[in-house]
This record gives structure tokens, C-alpha cells and sequence, in this order.
């Protein structure tokens, strides 16, 4: 069984979330609950749940703030949050699970999947990661969920990924290249899109890393490693306004 606990600030969406688990009986427990973040360490330590639903905005002490307590973290998190297009952007930059409130049914057990099939991770330096980037602002860091489990890379220093099947490419301005267990849109969601451009289905570069335009009905681009990347027609006039000519 799957030890479950949730914390929420809101009871409605701890008994909205508890009727959901109910259609996952069979594999899931519900062993805590609370609504009160300053005490749920100690109900953790208590109860030693394997998976913590987590609110991420919450009075008195948030749920990065509760995650911080921890010197390891010895169970699995999925944040819950209403929507905030930044909070998801910082979550999804840190490779953290979560779900959107009102909790879809059919969301929650993919969630429940990806923690049977252990590809869930929640560590402190993802943690951290998403206080910087809530905190600062700051998006220059991207947490890739590879094979291995997470590489933490600079954003800047990504020259273009390639979409592969389900999976992503990203290779890198030294000449490495790694293999990512997610799809080119998703990445496409969380870029920097001054910084970087999807002139294909099957790529997205970095801007910065373009070397030469060479002209064609939609064109061809070059990088500063000499790969060639098709430019789509209909991407052509946006990615030359990208550039100042003279």
C-alpha cells in the first residue's frame, strides 16, 4: 500500500482530494491529514508516509519552507496549486510533479503511476531551485529528468534540443549531449522565448548559439557547432525580426 499524506490550508481541498484517493483503495492510504504546515513535520515523522500531497502557497509556512525542515527527504512529493502560470513554470523547470487544483481524477492516477513507477523525484536541490526562482525571479537553471535520474544544467549553455520520438535531445555548447525523458513542447513551455526559438517541429535552438542564415523558401540555419537546422516557412519572417541587420 501507498501510504499517503496531505497538506492543505484548505479543508475542502483535503476532503476533495480524499474522495479522489478513494477510487485508488486498493493501492493508497490515506494515513494523515492536516491543514496546519507548522505541525506537519512531526505528523510525517509520525505516520512516515511514502508520498506527501503538498500545497504550495499556505499560511505561516509554505510548502517549500516545510520541505526545507528536512535534512533528506525520505518520501515523495506532488505539490497541489491553484493556477499561477510562475509558480508552474519554476515547478516545471525543477522536473517536480504536481497537480492543478481541482484535481483531475484521470491527472491524479498518472501521478500515482509515475510514483509506482519510481520516476518521481523530490530532493533539496530541486527545492531550492523553485524557492530561487519564486524568490528572484531568476530562471537560469533547468533540471533534466534523464535515465540516470536529474542533471541540473545553465540554460545558457544549451545550444539546441532535438525532439527524439517521446524523448529530447539536448546537446550542449562544450559538445556533450544528454537524453531527456520529456517531449520538445515541454521544454518549448518552460524556455525563455527571447532567448530561444522553435524554427521546426522537431527543434528549438538557442538564439545566441546561431552562426549564419542561409536563404530558401523557409531557409536553413546554421550553429556555431555546424549543425544545420531546417527553418519553417512560416516561422521564417519571425526568426530573422529576432535579429538587428544592417
Amino acid at each position: 500500500m501507498i501510504k499517503v499524506m496531505i497538506i492543505d490550508d484548505e479543508k475542502h481541498c483535503i476532503t476533495t482530494l480524499q474522495h479522489l484517493l478513494k477510487n485508488f483503495k486498493d493501492e493508497v492510504e490515506v494515513v494523515a491529514t492536516t491543514q496546519q504546515s507548522i505541525h506537519a513535520k512531526a505528523l510525517i515523522e509520525e505516520h512516515k508516509p511514502h508520498l506527501v500531497f503538498l500545497d504550495i502557497e499556505m499560511p505561516i509556512m509554505n510548502g517549500l519552507e516545510l520541505l526545507e525542515q528536512f535534512t533528506s527527504l525520505p518520501f515523495e512529493t506532488i505539490f497541489t496549486t491553484a493556477y499561477d502560470q510562475y509558480a508552474i513554470k519554476a515547478l516545471r523547470l525543477s522536473a517536480l510533479d504536481y497537480l492543478l487544483k481541482p484535481i483531475d481524477k484521470q491527472e491524479l492516477k498518472a501521478a500515482l503511476e509515475k510514483y509506482k513507477s519510481k520516476e518521481l523525484v523530490t530532493t533539496q536541490e530541486q527545492v531550492q531551485q523553485v524557492k530561487k526562482i519564486t524568490q528572484q525571479k531568476i530562471m537560469d537553471t533547468l533540471a533534466l529528468s534523464t535515465i540516470e535520474g536529474l542533471l541540473f544544467i545553465k540554460m545558457k549553455d544549451i545550444m539546441y534540443l532535438e525532439a527524439t520520438s517521446c524523448y529530447t535531445t539536448v546537446f550542449m555548447s562544450n559538445g556533450t549531449k544528454y537524453l531527456a525523458s520529456k517531449t520538445l513542447a515541454t521544454f518549448e513551455e518552460v524556455m525563455d522565448e527571447v532567448t530561444f526559438f522553435r524554427p521546426h517541429k522537431s527543434y528549438i535552438i538557442n538564439l545566441k548559439n546561431v552562426k549564419q542564415y542561409i536563404r530558401g523558401e523557409g531557409g536553413e540555419i546554421i550553429m556555431e557547432n555546424g549543425t544545420s537546422i531546417n527553418l519553417s516557412r512560416n516561422k521564417k519572417q519571425q526568426f530573422l525580426e529576432m535579429f538587428m541587420r544592417i
